[in-house]
C-alpha cells in the first residue's frame, strides 16, 4: 500500500476563514449543478448526493439559463474547488469555454479563482463513479506521447513516431529506459497494459476525434473506438476486441484533438470514464496545434511527480498561460472568447493587431514579430478550450515521487496571520518551477521562501510560482505567508 502525499486531500469546510493555533486550513468546495440535473432524481443522487456526502458543508449553487448565472455565488464564496455538474448534452466544448472563462472572473484579476472540474457521464451511473472516486497514488503508466517513464515505479511506452519497439522500465529493476521489441500493431499490447498490468495513468497523442483514437503517425496501427458507451481496440486487420477495464486512472490526452468533446453521449470521453476506469481526464475540445495547455500539463504533473494533483497540475498550466498572456500588454485578451469553433482556430483581436504593429515601427523585423504573434496566438486558443473531467479535489497524483507535501499550517497573530507551506525534495528531485496551491484563496502581504526555491515571480490569492527552484534531495523547504486573511464566505 502507497502512502498518499497529504497536502491536497480533501479536508472541506466552508466558511472557516478563522484559525486558531497551527491548525491544518480547510479547503472549500462548490457544487454548480445544471437544474437538468437537480431534477431528475437518479442523476443527482449519483453526483450532487454523492458529492455532498464525500465533502461535508459543500455549498451547492443551481443555473438554468447558462453556468455563469451562479456567478456571483462564486465570487462570495470563492471556493477552493467547483464541481460543474450536468448531463453529457450539457458539456462540450461551448460549455468549456464558457466555464473556463467564468472561473477566471471571480476576482479582479484574469487568473483561475477555483479549481474546477466537470462531473458527468454516459449515465448517471457512470456519473457516480467521478463523484465518489477514491485517492489515486499513481504507481504504473502507458505513456503514448513521449514522457518521462522514470518517474512512476513501472511504465511503458508506445510511440507515435515508431513502430516494432516499445520502451519499459521498473524502478529498482531496471537501471534506465529498455528498449523491447514489440509487435508492429499495438493492440494486443495496449490491451495487455490496460487489462492486464492494470495501468493508472495514461498519456495519449496521435489523431483523434470525438469518436476515435487512433495510435501513431508512422504506418497502419491500432485505433480506440466506442459503442455504446463501451471501448473497443480496433487492430490492423479490422478485428475488434473488447478494451473495458476496471482499474481507476487519470488520463491525459495531451496531443489529441477534439477527444474531450463530448459532442453526443456516445463519444470517446465518455466511454473511458464508463468503461475504462477513468475518473479524471483532460482533453481538448476543438483541434489541436500549439499545445501548450495540454503538454504543459503533462510535462508539469510528471516532471514535479508528487508535488501536484492533476487538476492543480492543470490549473498550473493554466495559470502560467495566462501569465503570458498578461505580459504582452494587449489589453483585450482578457475578453476574448472563440464564439464559433472550427477545424482550425487562430484567435485574433483588434489589440494584437496594433501590438504588432507598434513592434514593427519600432524596427522590429517583421519575422520576429509574426513568431511572437503565434506565441500569443497559441496560448489564446489553449487557455479555455482543454476540459478537466472528474472531481476537481481529488487527490490522484504520483506515488513515491520526486516532491512530498505536507499538511499547510495557520499560525494566528492577532486578525490576521502567518499561512506555511512545506515541501519535502525527494531522491530524483530536479531544478525548474515549483507550483503550489493554497488551501483557498487569501490576502497576504509577503511571501518569504527558503532560498533553494529561488523568488516567487507569481504569487496569487491561491497559487504561487517559484520558477528557479534548485532543490537538493532529502532536504525540507517552507514558504510562508505573513499577515494572512482568508477570502470567501
Amino acid at each position: 500500500m502507497k502512502t498518499l502525499p497529504l497536502f491536497a486531500l480533501p479536508f472541506v469546510l466552508l466558511g472557516c476563514s478563522v484559525f486558531t493555533g497551527a491548525e491544518t486550513p480547510r479547503d472549500t468546495y462548490a457544487i454548480v449543478a445544471s437544474k437538468a440535473v437537480m431534477d431528475d432524481p437518479a442523476w443527482k443522487a449519483a453526483t450532487v448526493d454523492a458529492l455532498l456526502a464525500k465533502y461535508p458543508g459543500a455549498k451547492v449553487a443551481v443555473w438554468e439559463g447558462d453556468p455563469t448565472d451562479v456567478r456571483a455565488q462564486l465570487t462570495a464564496w470563492q471556493p477552493s474547488f467547483t464541481a460543474f455538474v450536468v448531463k453529457p448534452e450539457q458539456a462540450g466544448v461551448r460549455f468549456t469555454i464558457n466555464i473556463s472563462n467564468l472561473c477566471r472572473t471571480l476576482d479582479e484579476d484574469p487568473y483561475t479563482d477555483t479549481f474546477w472540474g466537470v462531473v458527468t457521464g454516459y449515465d448517471a451511473d457512470a456519473a457516480r463513479a467521478l463523484a465518489e472516486a477514491a485517492p489515486i497514488a499513481i504507481e504504473r503508466a502507458l505513456d503514448c506521447s513521449g514522457c518521462d517513464l522514470t518517474a512512476f515505479g513501472r511504465a511503458w511506452r508506445y510511440t507515435e513516431d515508431h513502430r516494432g519497439t516499445m520502451n519499459v522500465w521498473e524502478r529498482g529493476v531496471t537501471e534506465a529506459i529498455r528498449d523491447v521489441p514489440c509487435d508492429t500493431d499495438n493492440t494486443q499490447g495496449v490491451l495487455e497494459r490496460l487489462q492486464k498490468d492494470r495501468i493508472q495513468f495514461l498519456s495519449t497523442s496521435g489523431h483523434a476525434t470525438q469518436h476515435d483514437w487512433q495510435m501513431g503517425y508512422c504506418g497502419p496501427n491500432m485505433a480506440m473506438v466506442h459503442k455504446e458507451g463501451r471501448l473497443i481496440a480496433r487492430d490492423t486487420k479490422k478485428q475488434d476486441h473488447p478494451a473495458g477495464n476496471t482499474e481507476p486512472k487519470v488520463y491525459f490526452a495531451n496531443g489529441n484533438c477534439l477527444i474531450g468533446d463530448i459532442d453526443k453521449t456516445d463519444c470517446m470521453a465518455l466511454s473511458w470514464m464508463r468503461d475504462g476506469g477513468v475518473r479524471q481526464f483532460m482533453g481538448y475540445t476543438v483541434t489541436t496545434w500549439f499545445g501548450a495547455q495540454g503538454w504543459g500539463t503533462l510535462g508539469l504533473f510528471v516532471d514535479t511527480a508528487g508535488l501536484c494533483t492533476a487538476n492543480e497540475a492543470f490549473h498550473f498550466t493554466n495559470a502560467g498561460i495566462v501569465r503570458q498572456l498578461e505580459e504582452t500588454g494587449i489589453a483585450d485578451l482578457r475578453d476574448y472568447r472563440i464564439e464559433k469553433p472550427q477545424h482550425l482556430n487562430l484567435p485574433k483581436t483588434i489589440g494584437m493587431g496594433l501590438w504588432a504593429e507598434k513592434r514593427i515601427q519600432a524596427g522590429e523585423k517583421p519575422e520576429a514579430v509574426q513568431k511572437a504573434l503565434r506565441q500569443i496566438t497559441g496560448n489564446l486558443h489553449d487557455r479555455d478550450t482543454v476540459c478537466f473531467y472528474g472531481d476537481p479535489a481529488l487527490n490522484a497524483r504520483i506515488a513515491d515521487g520526486r516532491w512530498r507535501v505536507l499538511p499547510p499550517t495557520f499560525t494566528p497573530e492577532g486578525t490576521l496571520g502567518t499561512l506555511t507551506l512545506t515541501l519535502q525534495a525527494r531522491p530524483g528531485v530536479r531544478d525548474g518551477t515549483v507550483w503550489l496551491r493554497l488551501p483557498g484563496s487569501w490576502n497576504y502581504g509577503t511571501v518569504e521562501a527558503d532560498p533553494a526555491l529561488g523568488m516567487c515571480d507569481l504569487r496569487l490569492d491561491n497559487m504561487l510560482r517559484f520558477p528557479n527552484a534548485k532543490p537538493k534531495a532529502g532536504e525540507t523547504y517552507t514558504v510562508r505567508l505573513s499577515r494572512a486573511e482568508r477570502k470567501g464566505a
